[in-house]
């Protein structure tokens, strides 16, 4: 613990001990900077301790092709208002360097499936733990339990006066030269990230996206939901806006009573959130059979039905569709009420509906799951106001932000994460560029 006083004074001090202020603080403690964290909680990371099922999924490396342009590669992974805008800090700071940065802290990262990065303990706790040694090794101190009322910017020095209440309620002043603001955006509330960051860079002049969750689960109209739940299968979705397919992803859906979750759901969930915030129409359309084409998927329930004419409808689905969802389709085909109906039976109106189905079953989305759940927060300030290549504020001079809390959100899969080492390097070497000009 750190004794408190009233006045304390740093060069440098970051708000937020989330991966972009403990980044900033080890790069900027390591050029010479005069550093100090300000945290809301009672120890740092807390939310890295909950990512990647608490095995903490520190990058992606499927993006390092060994190519020129592989940076543009990574750089399509993340979403702004302003598209380029993540660009020059991933150029400073890719994979490669997030692989060696992590290697000398002593560090070691394993890839497991589709380029997914891990420490090679597997346990998100060896991240802060190897993070809790740099910051001691750099004599980085860390008051906890500082919650951050206010922030006033003044032309004098020193420029920054920051109103904490620590644990026992009482006010500290900290006062600095530089300002980080690494708060994060709206996920992971449980682990205090309350978007107050926002309130900050806000009260200094600066514009927000209206932030929307990301990575999340989507929530959908339909009656038989609950019949479905707990289904989990390789399909290929799609999301549709005003009845236009926007994007889709392959790999494995998982039917829920409230809707959809699964990889490919959550890389699609963006989309869906931005939209629905616009009054837009958004449907998800899920395709049981990706591996053959409609024709294909006529062809072989033709010959199913015409083999085993003899058969009820129902059974001529066993072996290659879940059984739950068995019911639900002779619901929608309006067949339910039949179940001694034969193959040899059906009609052709009947059967265009089982094709339609297993090709394109749509879903109306009403809504995502909250930033409770979410991995991921779309929008925050905007991006127009801060200089690409330093995350330097336009509007106040000595204000840098990195992180989640800028306007620049990452897909599914590590890329997030990679988004905060990036930022938080970039900003800590502008500053000390800065400084020792």
């Amino acid at each position: 613990m750190h004794d408190y006083q009233t006045f304390l004074h740093h060069k440098l001090i970051i708000i937020g001990a989330g991966a972009s202020g403990l980044m900033a603080a080890v790069t900027a403690r390591d050029l010479g900077i005069d550093t100090a964290i300000l945290e809301g909680n009672d120890r740092i990371g807390k939310k890295i301790s909950m990512t990647g099922d608490g095995r903490c999924n520190i990058t992606n490396d499927s993006t390092m092709t060994g190519t020129d342009d592989e940076v543009m590669a990574l750089s399509r992974k993340y979403h702004s208002s302003q598209a380029e805008f993540p660009l020059p800090v991933l150029r400073q700071f890719g994979i490669r360097q997030t692989i060696d940065f992590f290697n000398m802290l002593g560090l070691p990262l394993t890839k497991l499936k589709e380029g997914l990065m891990y420490p090679m303990s597997l346990q998100a706790a060896s991240v802060l733990d190897i993070f809790e040694l740099a910051l001691e090794e750099r004599n980085v101190p860390v008051y906890l339990n500082n919650k951050v009322l206010e922030v006033t910017a003044s032309t004098d020095q020193p420029r920054f006066k920051i109103t904490c209440q620590n644990e026992t309620e009482e006010q500290v002043v900290y006062t600095s030269e530089y300002l980080f603001i690494c708060t994060g955006g709206l996920t992971g509330q449980n682990a205090g990230t309350d978007g107050s960051g926002y309130v900050l860079a806000q009260n200094m002049g600066h514009a927000m996206v209206e932030p929307v969750p990301a990575i999340v689960q989507l929530k959908v109209q339909y009656p038989y939901m609950k019949a479905l739940s707990g289904i989990k299968l390789q399909g290929r979705a799609h999301i549709l806006v005003n009845g236009e397919v926007v994007r889709s992803e392959s790999g494995e859906i998982h039917f829920a009573d409230y809707g959809f979750s699964g990889p490919p759901i959550l890389q699609l969930s963006r989309i869906a959130a931005v939209h629905l915030s616009r009054g837009d129409s958004v449907t998800l359309s899920v395709d049981l059979m990706p591996s053959r084409t409609k024709e294909e998927v006529i062809e072989f329930l033709e010959m199913n039905w015409g083999t085993f004419a003899h058969r009820p409808v129902a059974e001529s689905f066993v072996g290659f569709l879940h059984k739950k969802l068995v019911p639900v389709l002779m619901k929608e085909a309006g067949i339910d009420q039949e179940p001694n109906l034969l193959c040899q039976d059906l009609s052709q109106k009947t059967k265009g509906i089982f094709y339609k189905i297993l090709k394109r079953w749509d879903f109306k989305v009403t809504d995502t799951h909250s930033f409770e759940k979410a991995q991921a927060t779309a929008g925050g300030i905007v991006t127009k106001d801060l200089f690409a290549d330093t995350l330097e504020s336009k509007l106040v001079p000595g204000l840098y932000f990195a992180g989640e809390v800028m306007d620049v959100d990452g897909e599914f899969g590590g890329y997030n994460l990679q988004w905060a080492w990036s930022s938080g390097y970039a900003a800590a070497m502008a500053l000390g560029k800065h400084i020792f000009k």
